[in-house]
């Protein structure tokens, strides 16, 4: 009991009061690139890695280019082909005529970042419905807890590139709820995530994982609204503000853990669940300790039992829980990153989408 008293005490100590809040936006604010919302039609492609807007001509990065491509629907096959056939400048008039044939009907807006070290365009945004500004959110953010009760316990942000926000907030009375021994949770928070196309809302769980107070904070997306206006803002807090948001979410992972505890995680599992680390710029050598996806790939390659097609039948380290853990642990308490980095929540939510995804086959091969 002492160490649940603990950690609701350390949620209540961190609440952030209005100057934090104020002084965490003005930083995001301050470090964001430079970014305008522009029609993408507007953005003519030049040849290789440059672009035009108002018959200004821009330099891009590849990354840049490649986004660029996917927003319009070229992907890297189309892309090779056409350059193979047509050489750069046939690549050119392809992409050019994509773009203003895509946008006749519907037009499409998008976010376009450069950036602020070498100013080449960085980053393209598609947006979905309207582009919502960062202050709009934090405004929203702050009206949240005012009309809820619940008090900001953290924000967290990325503003170089794809710029990221996300608003945690936690219940002052700090309730907990034990799923079974061992599995102690504060359930009763959630958290807002704002990108220039979407906020997200979540329930928020932190975890107690040892006896020391320890803990282990965790995300599960609920909603995504793709424009801020008063119906979406007065639907998210009312979903809040529903006694069933927090009831329904305890309910929902309860089964999620039960199972995932039941399931051993399969080698195509495995993979993904590597997959999720590397994404977000884990090293190799890193992921493979953490998640030994190449090491079980071996016994099943020396066992002479290994097909790649099969993955998902052949038995991996582990149970489907013990990976999740795993996952969210290192992005928790990993020390490569700063406290507030962004790529913790993406490795929080890539770990809930496994353990949200129906297990693989339980008809497995198994070599131990």
């Amino acid at each position: 009991m002492t160490s649940l008293t603990n950690l609701i005490n350390y949620s209540l100590q961190n609440d952030m009061n209005n100057s934090n809040i104020q002084q965490e936006k003005q930083r995001f604010m301050n470090g964001l690139w430079p970014q305008k919302t522009i029609e993408l039609s507007e953005l003519q492609h030049v040849g290789e890695n440059v672009f035009a807007l108002n018959g200004i001509e821009l330099p891009a990065d590849d990354k840049f280019t490649s986004s660029y491509d996917q927003t319009l629907g070229i992907n890297s096959s189309q892309r090779a082909m056409v350059k193979e056939a047509s050489g750069e400048t046939g690549l050119t008039n392809y992409r050019n005529y994509i773009n203003v044939a895509s946008n006749l009907q519907k037009p499409k807006s998008v976010v376009i970042i450069a950036s602020s070290k070498n100013h080449q365009l960085a980053e393209i945004i598609p947006i979905v419905d309207e582009y919502i500004s960062p202050t709009v959110f934090f405004d929203f953010a702050e009206m949240m807890a005012d009309e809820t009760g619940y008090q900001i316990s953290d924000v967290r942000f990325n503003n170089a590139g794809k710029p990221r926000i996300t608003v945690v907030y936690t219940n002052p009375n700090g309730r907990t709820h034990r799923f079974e021994s061992g599995e102690d949770f504060m359930m009763d928070g959630f958290y807002l995530t704002w990108t220039p196309s979407n906020v997200e809302l979540g329930h928020y769980y932190e975890r107690l994982v040892c006896s020391n107070g320890q803990t282990v904070k965790e995300e599960r997306k609920d909603n995504t609204v793709y424009k801020l206006s008063a119906n979406e803002i007065h639907s998210i807090i009312g979903k809040v503000k529903n006694k069933s948001f927090f009831a329904i979410g305890v309910e929902q992972f309860g089964k999620l853990l039960k199972r995932a505890s039941s399931s051993r995680i399969s080698l195509a599992e495995m993979k993904r669940a590597q997959k999720i680390l590397i994404a977000e710029n884990v090293n190799a050598e890193k992921a493979e300790h953490l998640i030994p996806y190449a090491e079980v790939c071996s016994s099943y390659q020396n066992a002479g039992l290994y097909d790649a097609k099969k993955e998902h039948l052949m038995k991996g380290e582990g149970s489907i829980w013990d990976t999740y853990n795993v996952l969210t642990k290192f992005a928790s308490h990993t020390t490569i990153w700063k406290p507030n980095d962004h790529r913790r929540i993406a490795i929080m939510n890539g770990a809930v989408g496994l353990l949200k995804r129906e297990p693989d086959i339980v008809n497995y091969l198994d070599i131990y």
